[in-house]
């Protein structure tokens, strides 16, 4: 049970992530034209494929305590 909460949390945490991300990318579209061009280049859309990767792991490490933290089960020390 312990397993299943905390795997389902980093899930959550990783899908998160990529939700915001797609939709930083779809705010893009609000931008003036001239700026559109510059912010939908390939570099742009590399770092963005890269950012796909990365982020969600940082996050997991950041809100690492918050994920192994299970509601019932008493606390383990750090």
């Amino acid at each position: 049970m312990r397993a299943a909460v905390i795997v389902s949390k980093a899930v959550l945490v990783v899908l998160g992530t990529w939700v915001v991300l797609v939709v930083g990318l779809g705010l893009v579209a609000l931008l003036p034209d001239r700026v559109q061009y510059y912010a939908i280049s390939p570099f742009t859309m590399f770092l963005w494929v890269c950012a796909l990767v990365v982020c969600p792991v940082i996050s997991c490490l950041v809100l690492r305590r918050w994920i192994r933290t299970v509601p019932g089960m008493p606390k383990r020390d750090p």
